[in-house]
C-alpha cells in the first residue's frame, strides 16, 4: 500500500503523524509489558485507574480512561483472574461494583510503570524538554477546547 495520498496529502498531516506516533509507541509498550510483566498496556491502564483512586467503580475508570464499560470490564475480568485487583458489590447498589488493586496489583502496576518511564525516556529522550513542554501545553489547549460543554 503506498505511504501517501497526493490529492489529499494525509500522509503528511498534523493528525496522521500524531496517529501514527501513538501507534507505534503504543505498540511497542504493548510487547515491552506484555515480555515482562504479562499484561497488556490497556489492563495497565486500568491499574493506573486504581492506583489514581484506590476504591473506585467501574464506570468511574471508564470515564476517567475515556473508554467504553463494555471494555473495561473485559479488562477487569482479565485483572481480576490475574489477582491484580479484586471486584467487590457495592452493598448501596448491587449493579455496581467497587474494585480494589491487590498488593500483587500494585506490584505489577510499579514494575510497569518503571518499565515504560524507561521506554518512553529512550522514545523522547532526543527530543529537548522545552519542547516536549510545549507540545504537552498545546494538547492540554486542545483537550480543553474540545471537552464537552455542559
Amino acid at each position: 500500500m503506498k505511504s501517501n495520498c497526493p490529492d489529499l496529502d494525509w500522509s503528511k498531516s498534523f493528525m496522521y503523524s500524531l496517529h501514527q506516533t501513538y501507534f507505534s509507541v503504543e505498540k511497542r509498550l504493548e510487547h515491552k509489558l506484555h515480555e515482562a510483566n504479562g499484561i497488556t498496556f490497556s489492563q495497565f491502564l486500568i491499574l493506573l485507574g486504581l492506583h489514581c483512586n484506590a476504591r473506585t467503580s467501574q464506570s468511574a475508570i471508564a470515564i476517567f480512561l475515556h473508554i467504553t464499560e463494555a471494555t473495561v470490564s473485559r479488562h477487569i475480568a482479565q485483572l481480576a483472574e490475574m489477582n491484580y485487583l479484586i471486584r467487590k458489590e457495592d452493598p448501596e447498589n448491587r449493579r455496581k461494583h467497587i474494585l480494589t488493586m491487590t498488593p500483587r496489583g500494585s506490584r505489577a502496576f510499579m514494575d510497569a510503570h518503571a518499565l515504560i518511564e524507561l521506554e518512553l525516556k529512550e522514545v523522547f529522550d532526543d527530543i529537548p524538554v522545552s519542547s516536549r513542554e510545549l507540545i504537552t501545553k498545546a494538547f492540554k489547549t486542545v483537550r480543553v477546547k474540545l471537552k464537552p460543554k455542559p
